[in-house]
């Protein structure tokens, strides 16, 4: 990665993973807080969690190459009509 673009949209994409995981641990943070309240905060607070730590994770390892073409099988491919 030589382009100066490429490195910036790769280090973008690492810094906005390691913010979701940054939000994921205060919502984890603030759900072990909270004292027998069932409320829909309860709800909210690891459906938080769990979305913000899988797209950080994924963001961190992969960074700017989430956007490369994978090559798909021939069983998987749409066939034309």
């Amino acid at each position: 990665m030589t382009d100066p673009r490429r490195l910036r949209i790769d280090l973008s994409l690492r810094a906005s993973g390691i913010l979701s995981l940054a939000v994921a641990a205060t919502a984890i943070h603030t759900l072990a807080r909270l004292h027998q309240q069932a409320g829909a905060l309860a709800f909210l607070l690891p459906t938080i969690g769990f979305l913000c730590t899988s797209a950080g994770a994924m963001l961190v390892m992969v960074g700017g190459h989430i956007h490369d073409r994978v090559q798909v099988s021939a069983r998987w491919r749409r066939v034309a009509r």
